[in-house]
């Protein structure tokens, strides 16, 4: 992630803009300060909460833990992204001799 400044005369609207694409582009959950750094100067909070209800009760939620800001799938989602692992299986001697 590059840190820029937010341009001069930027609306709300293109700050909360450019936090959500920081935090998607986030190889690992931010702080605000990671954030500001990134997206430039603004309502950091202000723009958090208003991503965070935006995504609730979609598919992702914007949620903090911890200080740190980051997106995730939606808990009664997450067994779609679960990969099923077939482990295996030893065959017995007697199996292998028929």
């Amino acid at each position: 992630l590059r840190s820029h400044r937010a341009p001069a005369g930027a609306s709300v609207n293109d700050f909360v803009r450019a936090v959500e694409a920081v935090l998607f582009a986030a190889a690992e959950p931010l702080t605000p300060a990671d954030v500001t750094a990134h997206a430039g100067e603004g309502d950091v909070e202000g723009a958090l909460a208003e991503l965070a209800d935006h995504y609730r009760g979609r598919g992702i939620h914007l949620v903090e833990r911890c200080g740190r800001w980051h997106f995730e799938t939606a808990g009664d989602l997450a067994h779609l992204l679960r990969r099923t692992r077939e482990e295996p299986r030893r065959l017995t001697r007697a199996a292998t001799e028929t």
